[in-house]
């Protein structure tokens, strides 16, 4: 995908891509998660890739009706290619309550050159709540690694 945004996997597999201004991003988050919570009788797991990580913690933070939440290489914390409506969003979740109960998986790669895991622990360590987890590998967090520890995860909370 070229522009800022996210990849939706909807149900039988139909894929959308979202582009949108950080600022419109935890809105829409809202909106769309709120309405997969109410449509289901399933456990929702909310899964915050990268950029798209702020706004799912900001959802997790501020509304009940999750499973659990997982975070794949999240920019929390610091990070210094933030827009301004990205950073100001940053800082509503840096700032924001911890997790409390809510099962949530961390995972990130050791030798991360986008993310550093210094500057995402940064963010972490403020949200952490009491069922936090985190899984660092060694080296680049590969798909195949994060799809797994994912599974595992949420065949463990779930």
């Amino acid at each position: 995908m070229s522009a800022p945004g996210w990849l939706a996997v909807l149900p039988h597999g139909e894929r959308i891509a979202v582009s949108l201004r950080a600022a419109a991003v935890p809105v829409v988050v809202t909106e769309d998660v709120e309405a997969a919570v109410k449509a289901t009788e399933l456990p929702v797991i909310l899964i915050g890739h990268f950029t798209g990580a702020p706004a799912a913690v900001r959802y997790a933070q501020t509304h009940s009706g999750l499973a659990a939440l997982v975070l794949v290489s999240p920019v929390l914390g610091l990070w210094d290619g933030a827009s301004d409506e990205l950073a100001d969003l940053m800082d509503e979740v840096n700032f924001g309550p911890a997790l409390g109960d809510l099962p949530t998986l961390w995972l990130h790669g050791s030798d991360d050159e986008i993310v550093p895991i210094s500057d995402t622990r940064a963010g972490t360590d403020r949200i952490r709540g009491s069922a936090f987890e985190e899984h660092v590998v060694d080296g680049l967090l590969t798909d195949a690694e994060a799809v797994t520890r994912v599974l595992e995860f949420a065949r463990r909370v779930v």
